[in-house]
């Protein structure tokens, strides 16, 4: 029986500052995310339907909420 050689593949992560970590997540009356920053930490961003755009979340929103919170569809 011959040996085959076989070759390692590793998928490549990107990572670095503005990468979604974890979400969109449906909380209560929103969607929610974790983006990675600069310096290695996490920020939370909630989503605005009516600009389209993510921003800043407040503090009442928890990581421990976003990331036992159900997926949320692609938002568009």
């Amino acid at each position: 029986m011959a040996l085959e050689a076989t070759k390692a593949q590793m998928m490549r992560v990107v990572s670095g500052p503005g990468r979604v970590v974890m979400g969109p997540k449906r909380l209560r009356n929103c969607y929610a995310r974790i983006v990675s920053l600069k310096d290695g930490s996490g920020c939370i961003e909630r989503y605005d339907p009516q600009s389209g755009t993510w921003s800043p979340a407040p503090e009442s929103i928890t990581f421990g909420e976003i990331w036992s919170a159900p997926f949320a569809p692609a938002l568009v």
